[in-house]
């Protein structure tokens, strides 16, 4: 018996020995199988004896190896890149990743030895197999190498703008119309010939597959990568030969209204396109560098629902907040956070919360992200005088209730929005600070009155984008100490594990799987303080109260910080307690736990003041005062404690040590 029909065998009594076939339609398959040629499974399937699917998950489960469902963006290019077309057909198989020295392949059959060395002859890897149903395999094998044989190969093929992959329909058009376009006939000619139209249809729906929310084409000096942001990560897709950046930018610039033959100075500009009848805008951005022109699209999809306020990570007493804020008629509700951090949505899910036809609700933005019905929704245009200054001018004209104005970036705007505010109107708005607190010196330094900060503002909203887990791939995971009593630690009955017993990971992580590209993660949820504009903050600003003396008035309110819902996200399993670091500092934004009653507490309390629970670190021996980075007792030499030994998830000594190993 030769090798491939011992591999066949072994395939169908792996089947019998699972007790998905019995060893009488074994036999009858390979009678099949002798007369057609065909391959041991599919002669079963034709039998019609199982199904595509039981065969699939029959093998993943008896062999340990994962079944992919194959979706359209499970593949990367540089997978398939590595493995021939013929290769592929042959062996019913399609690459799907590329990673340290080992290639990830959807086979039908993962006994099928023979093709796995074969096509790891073929690129040089070691081949992983998982297991996918053959249908799957031959629609992707069919709908990748159309696309990636190589890009040379798959532009030179396209036709028209129209039928850009089978069943995807794209239309492109210049947003702005009656915008000048100044064009040289060279870099024209060059742009819109019919490889140039594919290779931008190309990145724009790869994009698109991938959630992108920006596109980067960065230009080297050999070449031009094209990135994607992810979840508010940048990943590198692929590298395009230098030849084709002047064709590829000029393509941009002409469907932007931009002029071509402008290189030497950053431009702005937009597109409209009809994607499988969604209307997505993209914003374009073009910059002079080094080796060429830089061009970053941001994709906005219009079509898109604005989110709900659970939908943007609004939940528990922070819900119940915003509820209370929007119910006001007049004031002022600020959102705060730096560029990226999902305030336009956040204002957008205010919005969509009180929208009615009871209410005029007038908004002022740029860009328009979101197309709401029963919105007046204004494009500023500062190239013709159309400011958010002139606009809001306008509007109070207007008879509005309420009026969203997408950023407040100077005085002039400033001193509008407070008018209007005190004026009977509810005004919902940005603006670029880091905390909610420090918002109310950005805004008295603006040259904003105290008297008026104090008595128009509502509350301040600050807020961070964390990614979270992804569902498919979440796992619990437990802290190797978590459950082990550290030296010279004290303990109370009944004590969990906190905060800082789950530094390290958090109480889930997400693996990494090929719906969330192996990231681990999948979406982005809000992270937020709030703080309600309340009788011992109001009196705070208004006797000029410096920052921290804000902060402290806030907490006697019980604010709670960004850190603190993190936190509670982490708990949840929603995010990790890495992607919470991540986007805030840890110092001074992250709280501790008491290790008695699990509650918030400050960094420099020395008694919890919810359980009196007590903080400060004493040494073992002679019960003296101890500083959290001392690693010996320097009055009797005492080094038992454990509990100077913690360290962050940096490495570095933090301050949460001596809260977490007391």
């Amino acid at each position: 018996m030769d090798d491939t029909v011992f591999t066949k065998k072994r395939f169908g009594e792996l089947l019998v020995d699972a007790g998905l076939i019995t060893s009488a339609e074994l036999h009858q398959a390979m009678e099949r199988q002798r007369l057609t040629g065909k391959r041991i499974g599919e002669s079963l399937i034709s039998l019609k004896i199982v199904s595509e699917f039981d065969i699939a998950k029959t093998l993943s489960d008896q062999l340990k190896i994962e079944y992919i469902e194959l979706k359209p963006d499970d593949v990367q290019a540089e997978a398939i890149a590595e493995v021939p077309h013929t290769v592929a057909i042959k062996y019913n198989c399609i690459p799907i990743k590329k990673d340290a020295g080992f290639l990830t392949v959807a086979m039908v059959d993962p006994l099928d030895y023979d093709s796995m060395k074969d096509i790891g002859f073929h690129c040089n890897l070691e081949v992983k197999p998982v297991v996918s149903t053959r249908t799957e395999i031959l629609e992707a094998i069919k709908y990748y190498y159309k696309l990636d044989e190589s890009i040379e190969d798959m532009i030179r093929a396209a036709s028209s703008d129209t039928d850009f992959f089978d069943g995807e329909k794209i239309e492109i058009a210049p947003l702005a119309t009656d915008a000048p376009v100044l064009r040289t006939d060279d870099l024209k000619q060059k742009s819109e010939t019919a490889p140039i139209v594919r290779l931008f249809n190309l990145i724009f729906v790869m994009a698109m597959k991938a959630r992108a929310s920006d596109i980067h084409l960065d230009p080297h000096k050999d070449k031009l990568s094209v990135r994607y942001r992810v979840d508010g990560v940048l990943i590198t897709d692929r590298y395009l030969q230098r030849e084709l950046q002047a064709g590829l930018v000029s393509r941009i610039k002409i469907l932007a209204s931009l002029d071509i033959s402008e290189r030497r100075l950053p431009q702005d500009g937009a597109i409209r396109v009809k994607y499988n009848n969604r209307s997505i805008d993209l914003r374009v951005s073009t910059l002079p560098a080094h080796y060429g022109e830089k061009v970053v699209i941001r994709i906005l999809d219009q079509s898109a629902s604005p989110p709900g306020m659970e939908g943007i990570g609004l939940t528990g007493e922070n819900l119940k907040k915003m509820t209370q804020f929007l119910k006001k008629r007049q004031g002022i509700l600020l959102v705060t956070g730096p560029t990226g951090s999902g305030k336009s949505s956040t204002l957008y899910s205010f919005i969509n919360q009180i929208r009615s036809e009871k209410l005029n609700i007038m908004t002022v933005e740029d860009p328009i992200e979101y197309d709401i019905d029963g919105l007046n929704q204004i494009q500023v245009k500062p190239e013709i005088g159309l400011t958010f200054a002139n606009c809001l001018r306008s509007i109070l004209r207007q008879d509005p209730n309420v009026i969203m104005l997408g950023e407040i970036r100077d005085l002039e705007t400033a001193e509008i929005a407070f008018r209007a505010a005190m004026t009977g109107h509810l005004v919902i708005s940005t603006v670029h600070t880091n905390t909610a607190i420090s918002t109310v010196t950005r805004l008295i330094d603006m040259g904003i009155p105290k008297y008026l900060v104090s008595s128009v503002i509502i509350g301040v909203v600050g807020q961070r984008l964390v990614r979270t887990i992804c569902k498919r791939c979440r796992v619990e995971v437990r802290h190797p100490e978590a459950d082990t009593e550290k030296p010279g630690r004290k303990t109370v009955k009944g004590e969990n594990r906190n905060a800082v017993d789950a530094e390290k990971t958090g109480p889930f992580r997400g693996e990494g799987c090929l719906s969330c590209n192996h990231t681990g993660f999948f979406g982005r949820i809000g992270i937020f303080e709030i703080l309600p504009f309340e009788s011992t903050i109001k009196e705070a600003v208004l006797m000029g109260g410096s920052e921290e003396e804000v902060k402290k008035a806030a907490l006697k309110q019980g604010y709670k910080s960004m850190g603190d819902d993190g936190l509670e996200k982490v708990r949840l399993g929603e995010t990790t307690l890495e992607e919470v670091h991540r986007v805030i500092d840890i110092q001074d934004e992250i709280p501790l736990l008491c290790p008695g009653c699990q509650k918030s507490i400050h960094a420099d309390f020395i008694v919890c003041p919810h359980c009196k629970y007590d903080i400060q670190l004493s040494c073992p021996g002679c019960r003296k005062h101890l500083q959290p980075d001392w690693l010996a007792c320097p009055y009797c030499g005492d080094e038992s404690h454990g509990a100077l030994k913690g360290v962050g998830p940096s490495g570095s000594r933090s301050k949460r040590s001596k809260v977490a190993n007391t």
